[in-house]
């Protein structure tokens, strides 16, 4: 790597690493104050106060890293310029896309970020959440209230009257079996069932009823204990698994997928997994904005200006990202269409303010 890639790259990430410390500890600081009176009404204990924010700082840093690489990026664009060493660059036949080619590749860098915090992010806002909702505000579990739940096993129907994960166990089962025709060829009940591992589940007091293509019952029998298979685990037996935004991007996919073979809308949970493919780009889209706005001001390019114009940005950004993410849903637009149309937008945008920069 060249001198100057390694001299660009060093002070992109120093303005980088104070930026996105200083905006994580500002929303740090309104996340505490909203949360404080909660705490203290719930008598939380002092190690609450401690734990809840370590563990979203994942889920803190994932926010504030794009709209940190635009603020970063400005900042070293515009020092270059008030220190005339935009100037000296230009003089030695080093234009704007040389200079710009390792900001490109920190924009990379961090986009791998973002693609691993896939993983971290879901992980802190569901920790989080745990501490938050069950530990400090005592509310039970949402697997505790999943009930009245109607899932679609292949040929199969299941009706569960109750589900709870932690135990194992579901209560107030009913299965029905269809044959090729869709008519139904068996109807199994078990008031509970006990997961036995592999997707096995033990029935007690099950009953079985046979019917014949015409609807008749050509069978009916008693078993105090009963082994039935049909592939699903323990978890997969819920309403709601989690909430979108705790998934790791793999989970929703899968999800998704499991919910439409059911025959259950899947859109609010496919849209999560487009958008946070979306996401993954949102650092190289900073970049491609930052350097033609942060040149454009030239020597009067400031903190101040750069701070400014971030905040309208993300506020353009967010507000096309939730319209677009709303059509999308609602079917108005494709969905990937709408979870995309924020960064198609920031890539038209940035791509011609630097096609059309002076060199």
């Amino acid at each position: 790597m060249l001198t100057l890639d390694r001299y660009l790259l060093r002070q992109f990430f120093g303005h980088f690493s104070i930026i996105l410390v200083i905006l994580a500890g500002l929303y740090g600081m309104i996340e505490f104050l909203e949360k404080v009176d909660s705490f203290i009404e719930h008598g939380a204990g002092p190690g609450y106060y401690l734990s809840y924010p370590l563990y979203k700082l994942p889920l803190i840093l994932s926010q504030m890293l794009p709209m940190a690489v635009l603020l970063a990026t400005f900042v070293t664009i515009g020092l270059l310029s008030r220190t005339q060493q935009l100037t000296a660059f230009k003089s030695c036949g080093i234009g704007i896309g040389r200079l710009s080619r390792p900001l490109f590749l920190a924009g990379a860098l961090l986009c791998l970020a973002m693609l691993a915090g896939g993983w971290a992010v879901p992980w802190s806002a569901r920790e989080s959440s745990r501490i938050y909702e069950h530990e400090i505000k005592g509310n039970p579990r949402p697997e505790n209230l999943t009930s009245n739940l109607y899932l679609r096993n292949g040929k199969q129907i299941i009706s569960i009257a109750r589900s709870v994960p932690s135990q194992n166990q579901i209560q107030g089962l009913t299965l029905l079996d269809f044959d090729k025709h869709f008519k139904l060829a068996r109807r199994l009940e078990a008031p509970v069932a006990t997961h036995q591992g592999h997707g096995r589940w033990l029935l007690s007091g099950a009953v079985e009823r046979n019917f014949n293509p015409s609807g008749e019952v050509t069978g009916f029998a008693r078993h105090s204990e009963f082994i039935i298979d049909f592939g699903r685990q323990p978890e997969e037996l819920v309403e709601l698994w989690y909430q979108p935004e705790e998934m790791t991007t793999p989970e929703l996919l899968r999800l998704s997928t499991r919910l439409e073979s059911e025959g259950h809308d899947s859109r609010r949970y496919r849209a999560e997994w487009h958008l946070r493919l979306a996401q993954i780009f949102t650092p190289l889209m900073m970049v491609l904005l930052g350097v033609p706005f942060a040149l454009q001001r030239g020597r009067q390019a400031s903190l101040g200006s750069g701070v400014a114009l971030t905040l309208v940005i993300f506020a353009l950004y967010y507000l096309l990202q939730a319209v677009g993410l709303a059509l999308g849903t609602a079917s108005l637009l494709p969905l990937p269409l709408g979870a995309w149309a924020a960064n198609l937008l920031l890539l038209l945008t940035g791509s011609w303010l630097f096609l059309t920069l002076d060199s």
